[in-house]
């Protein structure tokens, strides 16, 4: 079964994070399970793939983009995609502090109450050179209203699948039609009561 029209659904994904957070590593780990750790990161690829996610058949799109991409392409590349994966490496502060900077611009640029998200904590096989813990990126995920994973793209594949899986079944849940939607309601109805509250302070 590939969809009600008997097709494959397109889902297009955008994977974002500051430099040296394994974006490659990881779309490449999903695509031929294989882990190759250096990268040249000078040009934006495009991965291709098609997946059985649930019972429907995913034609997938995975976009990773040059860290220096121009304000006007990293927009765009937002605009095209239906879902974002956010990484930062544990071992590195600074690409985790970096996330909400992203976020808010994913945000802003959608412009949608709902955007599907998955935060990814990346090196979890680094312990000992562990800048973030596990609660910190739980918490931040929570705030931003993403799903969240930690892993290690060079030790699990499966992890890496698990997390693409995550983030395409969010993807489709929001393209279902509003009765059928499952996960996002709550999130949505939390936002939409905090956006009201927030709405007749200003006006009275």
């Amino acid at each position: 079964n590939s969809g009600p029209s008997g097709k494959m659904v397109p889902v297009k994904l955008l994977i974002l994070g500051a430099q040296n957070t394994g974006k490659t590593a990881l779309c490449v780990r999903f695509m031929t399970k294989r882990f190759i750790g250096e990268y040249d990161h000078k040009k934006e690829v495009t991965y291709r793939c098609s997946r059985v996610v649930d019972q429907e058949a995913v034609d997938l799109e995975i976009l990773d983009i040059a860290c220096k991409s121009s304000a006007a392409s990293l927009e765009s590349s937002i605009r095209w995609a239906d879902g974002f994966l956010l990484l930062y490496s544990i071992t590195q502060r600074l690409t985790f502090l970096e996330v909400p900077r992203l976020k808010k611009l994913i945000d802003q640029t959608k412009q949608s109450l709902v955007v599907p998200t998955v935060l990814v904590a990346n090196k979890a096989d680094l312990e000992i050179g562990r800048e973030v813990t596990t609660e910190e990126g739980q918490r931040l995920a929570k705030d931003l209203r993403c799903g969240f994973n930690e892993l290690s793209v060079a030790e699990a594949v499966s992890a890496v699948e698990a997390t693409v899986f995550q983030l395409i079944r969010l993807v489709l849940d929001q393209q279902r039609p509003l009765p059928d939607r499952r996960s996002y309601m709550l999130t949505v109805r939390h936002a939409l009561t905090r956006k009201l509250t927030r709405s007749k302070t200003m006006q009275w």
